[in-house]
């Protein structure tokens, strides 16, 4: 792994190394490139060893288990190296190499024994000084020198808005997520200014499945704060030219005050329409006076046809 990217692992079946980053063999020494791959399957060969030997020192006789070992270097721009070394058994640490020392560390009693044995032993100290070296910060630079891990994907911002639980203030996250590499700077701004930090949860660093990272950072703020103040998610990443801001517009809600109003006037005026129904259907069970038919032309019309028709 190189700055979190995948660029290359030893597949035990094939007991072949494979590299991710296309072209790559074309610029590596032909020698290295051999010490590179026998070394990977000498490896594998020592890993079966020492899950062995590790089941033994805690008398495991079956089941399965598992031993693991984790293995780098940093490189800063002004040339400084950083190195370490961990072995893990079930999950757990085993033993840690101490750079500044040159020594191990036992993090269970089952370790000591390897412990003693290693720092006792010059030819281990040279192989572990060289796996550094060559392994590690030679082909580090390898990688850094061709400009092979140079990835960078721009993030996307986004702002969610809910309510605080069962009080009155809001929390607004922002959600910064698809970017590359891991390294991203997201700040709280109010006004303008910031970074705000009262107020502020910042969450951790998460991988999404594509190989990018994830980070949200919430903000909790009260009806009072959002009115006075404008709030700004801002976002810094390797991959921009410029920070990205996104500022926050509030949601509209009604005021409870006005919702009090509204309901108030809502009940008042189903009770006005249902008097209004009770008033007419009491008015429409009343007796009404005998039809008499009203005195006009169509009355004169049907008395003159009565009297032509006898």
């Amino acid at each position: 792994m190189v700055d979190n990217e995948q660029v290359e692992y030893y597949n035990s079946d094939m007991k072949k190394v494979i590299i991710k980053i296309e072209g790559m063999e074309k610029d590596i020494n032909p020698e290295h490139w051999e010490r590179h791959k026998d070394r990977a399957v000498e490896e594998h060969r020592w890993m079966k060893v020492r899950l062995g030997r590790t089941m033994h020192f805690f008398n495991h006789t079956k089941g399965v288990h598992t031993f693991q070992r984790t293995l780098g270097c940093e490189l800063d721009d002004d040339g400084t190296t950083r190195r370490y070394r961990q072995d893990g058994y079930d999950g757990k640490d085993f033993i840690v190499y101490d750079e500044k020392t040159q020594t191990w560390t036992a993090a269970v009693p089952q370790a000591v024994g390897t412990k003693l044995r290693w720092e006792a032993e010059p030819v281990f100290k040279q192989y572990i000084a060289d796996l550094f070296q060559q392994e590690c910060v030679d082909w580090l630079k390898n990688y850094i020198r061709n400009g092979r891990v140079k990835r960078k994907v721009p993030p996307e911002v986004r702002l969610f808005q809910k309510k605080a639980g069962h009080s009155t203030r809001s929390e607004v996250t922002c959600h910064v997520t698809g970017f590359y590499p891991r390294e991203v700077e997201v700040t709280w701004l109010s006004d303008g200014q910031g970074p705000l930090e009262e107020g502020v949860w910042s969450g951790e660093v998460l991988p999404n499945m594509d190989g990018t990272y994830q980070v949200r950072k919430t903000l909790t703020v009260s009806p009072e704060e959002q009115e006075r103040h404008r709030y700004t998610c801002q976002v810094d990443h390797a991959s921009l030219g410029e920070k990205i801001e996104k500022e926050w517009v509030p949601e509209t809600g009604l005021h409870p005050g006005l919702i009090a109003g509204v309901v108030v006037g809502v009940l008042g005026l189903i009770a006005v329409i249902a008097g209004l129904v009770i008033w007419k259907k009491r008015h429409a069970g009343a007796k009404q006076p005998d039809y008499k038919p009203a005195h006009g032309k169509d009355q004169s019309e049907v008395s003159s046809n009565s009297s032509n028709s006898s």
